[in-house]
């Protein structure tokens, strides 16, 4: 309890009545006492010439006497109407509040139990108050004009003790319950019971549709329209008789003492002597304090000193909170914010050193500091190169992290990781980066403190800023080698990125984040100088060919693949992975890479029918093998024919012959040999595939001659009867009849061929009216264009086209009728008049009535 809040200032030492309620506006103040009357005086702060301190002074205006020797319960005033009303036994006057006559012949409202203003009215009129009035067993919602009251609504209710508007809502305090009603719907939300033995039911309005209640045990209670608390309540003492609200400060009066407390941690903070008190009011930013015959106010601290002694006592969040909410008073906007980022970076270094990470990241992102302020704290992170000095005055006393954390090595290494995640931070932001190398830097050094493999993440992102020999000798110092490597890298120095990598290779340094050869491969394709590549790679090769061939196949570098191969030549594996990267990635088409790969496949699946022929290593070479034989039209056929002979490779060897253009050798084999049918009808459709008609039946007439033949050596009754049969029906369309008939045997009958008739005939049949319809649309196309050049010449006559005549885009002459012409007379090439709509010259634009001869003119049009 160390904050001073407020200064306690004497405005009426003494008056001549019992003070039973008071009001203020402006410079104006009113009292009322236990005697219908109301006194009315004009309250002047000044300054005292020889002390600076702020004192008061009085002038009595006016007083009134109602004339009901009553109490007079409330005051309130309508400043924009220049009235005041007051309660007095049970009548509500509407006085005039500068004389304090009273408007109208008597009481604008009798019965009154309490009354209370809208403080967020839901009416447009300045010139209009919201009322809301408390009777015996309702409330009643008005309006308070100039000379008049008008009555808006009723709502039933018990008999309310205490009440307070705010919008639509109004929380009522009738007799040992709360509730709050909706003046609109007129729907009632209770809330909670007290007891009025004990309890006085102080109602009071805190922000937008909340209120603040006296709960049981002493509890001061936020309550929502809603009927729920969204803050913890406030622990306040016995007997208050009042209570005002001031941001952000919830305001108590007792008999003996004014206390303070806070309206972010709902903490008391400051206690005040004031004997005797019962009032206290918060009017429009003044805050009154009364007893029975004297008046005080209550002078709040300039925002800025209770800022600063929070700070002094470390209290952050009700600094920061304070000062957001006080804004720019008695100071320019600029000033205002300068101070209030100083205020968010000293907030940040007090929560870093009480390990509090995520509200210190938070505080210094929004105070933006300055990053070396944070990054000086740790001994040897900023690069020595650059000078800097902390700000003046100091933003935090400490020394350094070690200081901070008191010698803790635990807590060092914590703040340690939060540094490198704040800058990490900083980096992610996507916004121009202020001190990147002191950043970067900072963070390398970081990670290569605590070995970390994250350090290798951070350096691969590639977009790196920092004091390139300081960072090589820490990371050198801490055995981090694979980083530097990739820093070198990163920054472009590939020759000393090598040497360490192959230092590493050779186990002359150690790493355990070095993965190896590998790190060697990704950094040796990033060369774009041949001659690197051409000294590393025997190197690589001799240590993992198949890690060494990616030297190649992924190099920046452009490499001739004659001398790659020539450097494969000890390494086959690799050089078989190079020779799949030329053919599959590269797309070449040169025969001696392709004849060379088919002729490995080759030679593996024969090693392999030696070893094992039913392997499942033996299906998937002769797959790549056929794969290969089927996609590639550049190997040369006849090595390839040569080492499959003797060979058991039928597919394959049928496979060459079909490159050679002999389909009849390889469905022969096919056939003959194999007897797989329907490899055989494959065959000719992939032989086929784009062809036209002709070639079609050329291929699918030799399938069924063979079928129809018998084998070398065989009889008639050895020919393939049934493959000839299915051959015939299933591609009727492809087989012309005519050759078709004259293969078959004459002694076949016709119910074996019957459905392949059909079929043909139908194909025929629907082939032949197919060509009529061309025939037609072709004819009908024609005599359009006929008639469309007929209107041409009817319309526009005949078009001269001189031989200098030139298209208007190009300068060219016209060699053929086809041209645009325009209205306008302007010529052009169709393909330089993309747009026959607008004038390629003048840029006129012109309707289009209907489609031109292409032999003519392109379009006609009409303006």
């Amino acid at each position: 309890m160390t904050l001073k809040a407020f200064d306690l200032v004497s405005v009426l030492d003494r008056v001549d009545l019992k003070i039973e309620c008071f009001e203020a506006s402006g410079n104006d103040l009113y009292l009322g006492s236990d005697d219908s009357i109301v006194v009315h005086y004009v309250v002047e702060e000044r300054i005292h010439d020889a002390t600076s301190k702020i004192f008061y002074s009085t002038n009595k205006i006016s007083q009134k006497n109602l004339g009901t020797k009553k109490t007079v319960v409330q005051l309130k005033t309508a400043s924009a109407l220049g009235r005041l009303m007051v309660l007095s036994d049970g009548n509500l006057y509407i006085l005039d509040s500068d004389v304090l006559n009273t408007i109208g012949s008597g009481p604008k409202i009798k019965n009154v139990t309490v009354f209370c203003v809208n403080e967020n009215p839901n009416t447009l009129d300045p010139f209009t108050v919201q009322l809301c009035v408390g009777k015996r067993r309702c409330i009643q919602i008005c309006s308070l004009h100039e000379d008049r009251v008008s009555f808006l609504k009723e709502l039933s209710t018990p008999e309310p003790v205490n009440i307070a508007m705010d919008g639509t809502f109004v929380c009522v305090a009738g007799q040992g319950h709360y509730c709050v009603f909706n003046v609109e719907t007129g729907l009632s939300q209770d809330l909670f019971p007290y007891d009025t033995a004990v309890t006085y039911p102080h109602v009071k309005r805190i922000a937008k549709e909340e209120f603040l209640l006296a709960g049981p045990g002493n509890l001061g209670m936020f309550v929502t329209a809603a009927g729920i608390s969204e803050r913890p309540p406030i622990q306040w003492m016995e007997g208050i008789s009042a209570v005002s609200y001031y941001y952000p400060y919830i305001i108590t009066i007792t008999n003996q003492f004014i206390r303070v407390y806070s309206l972010i941690d709902q903490q008391h903070k400051q206690t005040l002597n004031f004997s005797g008190g019962e009032l206290i009011g918060n009017f429009d930013g003044q805050l009154y304090v009364a007893a029975n015959s004297c008046v005080s106010c209550l002078m709040p601290q300039p925002w800025t000193v209770q800022v600063q002694t929070l700070m002094d006592n470390e209290r952050v969040e009700e600094a920061v909170e304070l000062a957001e909410h006080s804004g720019a008073v008695g100071m320019s906007q600029e000033q205002y914010q300068q101070l209030f980022h100083t205020l968010l970076q000293k907030a940040g270094f007090i929560k870093l050193s009480h390990g509090v990470y995520d509200q210190a990241q938070d505080y210094f992102l929004r105070g933006s500091v300055d990053v070396r302020e944070v990054i000086s704290l740790y001994p040897g992170l900023l690069p020595a190169t650059v000078e800097f000095m902390r700000a003046q005055p100091p933003l935090h006393h400490l020394a350094d992290i070690t200081q901070a954390m008191h010698g803790d090595q635990n807590k060092i290494e914590d703040a340690k990781r939060f540094l490198s995640g704040y800058l990490l931070h900083l980096r992610s932001l996507g916004e121009p980066i202020m001190c990147r190398l002191e950043i970067d830097t900072a963070i390398i050094k970081l990670y290569a403190e605590r070995k970390s493999s994250d350090l290798l993440l951070f350096l691969e992102s590639g977009d790196i800023v920092c004091n390139l020999p300081e960072c090589a000798q820490w990371l050198e110092t801490h055995q981090q080698y694979s980083a530097l490597a990739k820093l070198y890298r990163v920054l472009g120095d590939l020759d000393k990125s090598l040497k360490v990598l192959t230092r590493l290779v050779r186990d002359e340094i150690k790493d355990e984040h070095f993965k190896g050869i590998q790190d060697l491969v990704d950094c040796l394709i990033c060369a774009a100088d041949p001659n690197v590549v051409w000294r590393y790679s025997d190197f690589v090769l001799d240590r993992n060919p198949m890690e060494g061939v990616r030297v190649f196949t992924d190099t920046k570098a452009t490499l001739n693949p004659s001398r790659v191969l020539q450097i494969l030549q000890r390494y086959p594996e690799a050089r078989l992975g190079f020779l799949h990267h030329l053919i599959y990635t590269k797309k070449l088409q040169d025969e001696k890479y392709h004849t060379e790969l088919v002729l490995h496949y080759v030679d593996e699946a024969v090693r392999l029918i030696n070893e094992e022929p039913s392997s499942s290593e033996l299906e998937e070479a002769r797959g790549k093998l056929q794969d290969l034989l089927t996609s590639s039209c550049h190997y040369q056929p006849q090595p390839v024919l040569a080492r499959m002979q003797g060979t058991s490779l039928h597919v394959e060897t049928a496979a060459v012959f079909g490159r050679l253009g002999e389909h009849e050798k390889a469905l022969s084999m096919l056939v003959h040999q194999l007897k797989d049918f329907s490899a055989a009808e494959q065959y000719c459709i992939a032989q086929t595939r784009g062809a036209n008609n002709t070639c079609k039946s050329s291929i699918f007439l030799k399938l069924l001659k063979i079928y129809l033949r018998p084998p070398p050596g065989g009889s008639e009754d050895d020919i393939e009867l049934a493959p000839a049969i299915e051959l015939l029906s299933v591609h009727a369309g492809d087989l012309e009849v005519s050759a078709v008939l004259a293969l078959l045997p004459p002694n076949w009958s016709l119910s074996i061929v019957h459905h392949y008739l059909r079929a043909a005939l139908r194909t025929s049949l629907h082939q032949s009216r197919i060509k009529r319809i061309q025939q037609t649309l072709v004819r009908s196309d024609n005599l359009q264009q006929k008639f469309i050049l007929y209107k041409l010449n009817k319309d526009m006559g005949p078009i001269p086209l001189a031989s200098n005549r030139i298209c208007c885009v190009c300068n060219r002459g016209f060699t053929s009728c086809e041209f645009t012409i325009y209205p306008n007379g302007v010529m052009a090439h169709l393909t330089c008049a993309p747009n026959p709509s607008v004038c390629p010259l003048t840029g006129t634009v012109f309707q289009v009535t209907r489609d031109a001869s292409r032999s003519g003119t392109n379009k006609q049009y009409s303006r």
